[in-house]
């Protein structure tokens, strides 16, 4: 699944488990949106399946395929963009096309275990997870120079500071804004290698997620990329 000369690129990030999604079109759209989710996690009802899942996850090309499984062929459902596109563009795209723009990763570099062969495992990233994940997205973002981007989780904004340790970081700022709900959303900017990037904080696209009450927030903080993918779409 090599799309493009990008990828040797990513290819030699070291801290990079999986290679990012990166649609065929996305180096000459006006807007470049990269979508970081949070964790990829690995699940089995016995320790063999466990272990089973563990291996496909560390393959380089498990975030591509989980893409082209679920937002290009619709093999089965993916709830977590699901409900993100429905907060940013208030209808369900035409995906295969739209995601010829996009880009998506995971900020967590190892999966959670999910397993349920010895009780039910609900692991949760820890702060050195989070700290290298922001090693990690300078390095991706040197390489995909997003114009917008999107978090899908609040927890790693709690670390938002620690991009400023790259030395190639020229701009960063950042605020908190209104809650929606209970949740309060982050949002920011910052300029590596002299890309500027308008970064969104949001609350986890899972469950308990209302795409209607947080779609007003998104369009406030990113209407040029939602007229240039509704275009697309």
């Amino acid at each position: 699944m090599l799309f493009h000369q990008k990828d040797h690129a990513l290819a030699k990030i070291s801290t990079l488990s999986r290679l990012p999604w990166v649609g065929s079109e996305f180096f000459d759209a006006e807007r470049r949106l990269l979508i970081v989710g949070e964790s990829h996690y690995a699940m089995g009802k016995t320790k063999a399946e466990y272990e089973e899942d563990l291996l496909r996850h560390q393959g380089p090309f498990f975030t591509r395929k989980l893409i082209d499984e679920t937002q290009i062929q619709n093999l089965y459902k993916y709830q977590l963009l699901d409900n993100f596109w429905q907060a940013l563009l208030q209808k369900k795209p035409t995906k295969s096309e739209l995601w010829r723009h996009i880009s998506f990763y995971n900020f967590i570099q190892r999966s959670m275990d999910y397993s349920s062969f010895n009780g039910e495992k609900r692991e949760q990233p820890n702060r050195v997870d989070f700290k290298n994940g922001w090693a990690v997205f300078a390095e991706v973002v040197k390489i995909v120079k997003p114009t917008d981007c999107i978090f899908l989780g609040l927890k790693a904004s709690e670390g938002f500071g620690n991009l400023k340790a790259d030395k190639t970081v020229t701009h960063f700022d950042y605020a908190y804004s209104p809650k929606i709900g209970n949740m309060t959303p982050l949002e920011g900017s910052f300029t590596i290698d002299g890309q500027k990037t308008n970064v969104s904080f949001i609350q986890h696209c899972s469950s308990f997620f209302s795409p209607q009450s947080w779609n007003p927030f998104l369009q406030n903080r990113h209407p040029d990329l939602i007229n240039f993918l509704s275009a697309k779409n």
